[in-house]
């Protein structure tokens, strides 16, 4: 059964879709808030620094923290005598009155005896140990903890020293997708932008791309995964417009036979991709998937303007236009 929404009844479905997805990023931005002023609550309690305690919470400080016991000679008696085929099969209570009955031989041993067994048990206890498994959400928190973390210390440096400071970090694989981040001082910022005329995002994806090619073979990879979320973030933005209006998407002549003709508009683009062809836009694959996942979830969509939205729009542009922006 093929079911036809109207056009009302698909511009509530978006609006409901949008208003659930912008719940739940105000639900997000709560929940890492709740951690920041847990550590505030703590530092003034404890009359510890916040910088202490931010170490004490590292996400991942402890997964990696081993239990450590010293290896005790009776266990490894007991453990050895275990090992024996004749003594496998049986259960705890048989072994326990056969190891009572070889405490003889376990009070004789010599120091070599002892040195070999412990050599043994070593090796056997190394092949039982539990390993953590780091997903890449986990690598992602790591990093953006650690980073947050920088950024607090290159502050607080600013306040005390008045030094100015710059921080750029990309993703040096493709094993963690990482969004390109960039910190900077006040100072530094307007140097930046108004002396040097550099786009930080622009930089960060050249960093990017040059770290990832001095990997063996992803550089290729790097490229046709850009290309491929390219191609279908132009799929989705394609067939969307196609349901809604029966045309296709028009890069160069957006605002005229996009816009003014059908009275559309694309609502929740990210603001870290330029509004134009992605083919022509050095963009992180990161920030390309954020844009992909937004369009999926109807975060981001085509909105359909009232006349009044439609007229102000219009007006808008015009002065853009005059401006010369």
């Amino acid at each position: 059964l093929n079911i036809v929404l109207s056009k009302e009844a698909c511009a509530a479905l978006r609006l409901k879709r949008h208003t659930k997805s912008l719940q739940f990023k105000d639900t997000l931005d709560d929940t890492w808030k709740q951690p920041d002023d847990a550590t505030k609550l703590i530092a003034s309690s404890h009359h510890k620094s916040i910088h202490q305690v931010q170490n004490d919470l590292y996400i991942g400080h402890g997964l990696l923290h081993s239990k450590h016991s010293k290896a005790n000679l009776w266990n490894m008696f007991c453990w050895k005598k275990n090992q024996d085929k004749e003594n496998s099969n049986h259960s705890k209570v048989v072994l326990q009155t056969l190891v009572q009955e070889q405490k003889s031989k376990y009070l004789t041993l010599s120091n070599e005896e002892q040195v070999e067994l412990l050599t043994k048990f070593t090796e056997w206890k190394e092949t039982k140990k539990t390993s953590v498994h780091v997903t890449a959400k986990l690598k992602i928190n790591d990093i953006m903890q650690t980073l947050k973390a920088v950024k607090n210390e290159l502050k607080s440096l600013h306040c005390c020293t008045c030094t100015e400071s710059i921080l750029y970090t990309t993703c040096g694989s493709m094993d963690v997708l990482l969004r390109g981040v960039t910190f900077a001082t006040q100072g530094v910022n307007n140097f930046i932008d108004t002396i040097m005329g550099i786009d930080n995002q622009d930089l960060v994806s050249k960093m990017e791309g040059f770290t990832i090619q001095r990997i063996k073979g992803s550089a290729k990879n790097h490229q046709k995964h850009v290309s491929d979320k390219c191609t279908k973030i132009h799929d989705i933005i394609n067939q969307k417009l196609h349901n809604d209006t029966g045309t296709k998407m028009q890069w160069v002549h957006y605002f005229c036979n996009i816009v003014q003709w059908h009275q559309v508009v694309v609502e929740g683009w990210l603001d870290q991709i330029p509004f134009m062809n992605l083919s022509q836009v050095l963009s992180a694959l990161p920030d390309l998937q954020m844009l992909c996942n937004r369009w999926d979830n109807s975060a981001t969509y085509w909105k359909f303007l009232s006349d009044e939205e439609f007229k102000k729009l219009c007006l808008e542009h015009e002065e853009k236009l005059k401006s010369g922006v």
